[in-house]
């Protein structure tokens, strides 16, 4: 996972969170850059972007606020918390794209690596709000990613898709056939 770095122009400074309790998750409602989020921040008298990290749709994790600062983004757990936001409106979208459950999931674990006492929250378990949405896929989020293994992929696009054993261990042959097979068994997951 490669997280894309911005310079921002910060209104004010930016104070140091001492404590790393949580790990909140939150949806932008909406669709858009992380620019676009800085923007709208600023105007409604922030810092700058409350959130510490942007996922979007296509899978690109973008930094908003340095990771070592207090965050905006969760009214009594900004000094105590990393906020991670993810493009779209979960109220209204029931499916997150795969890409982006992957790279949630991978920066996820990393901060879970970094912040190892840190619990991840939804905004709704730290502040009143139906933020991340009703749709918000925080349990499969959650998850560890791990790496599958061929005979888990097998299984699972034989019971998605009924395929024969013969036309697999066909893509298996390929140069690169354990990891189509292993990447068409996550898309199925």
């Amino acid at each position: 996972m490669k997280i894309e770095t911005r310079e921002y122009k910060w209104n004010g400074t930016l104070a140091k969170r001492n404590e790393t309790k949580y790990i909140v998750l939150h949806h932008r409602a909406g669709n858009g850059d992380v620019e676009s989020i800085h923007k709208l921040h600023l105007g409604r008298g922030f810092s700058g972007i409350g959130y510490h990290f942007y996922v979007r749709k296509d899978g690109s994790v973008q930094k908003g606020r340095p990771i070592d600062a207090v965050g905006a983004h969760a009214v009594g757990a900004n000094q105590i918390s990393v906020g991670v936001c993810f493009e779209g409106d979960f109220e209204k979208e029931k499916d997150m794209s795969i890409k982006q459950m992957q790279s949630g999931r991978m920066l996820i674990a990393y901060l879970k690596n970094l912040y190892p006492k840190a619990v991840v929250k939804g905004h709704r378990e730290v502040q009143s709000t139906a933020c991340p949405g009703r749709f918000f896929p925080i349990e499969k989020l959650k998850e560890e990613p791990r790496d599958m293994s061929i005979e888990e992929a097998v299984e699972i696009i034989q019971a998605k898709t009924g395929i024969e054993d013969e036309t697999i261990e066909f893509l298996l042959c390929y140069k690169y056939g354990e990891e189509l097979v292993t990447k068409i068994a996550e898309a199925l997951r």
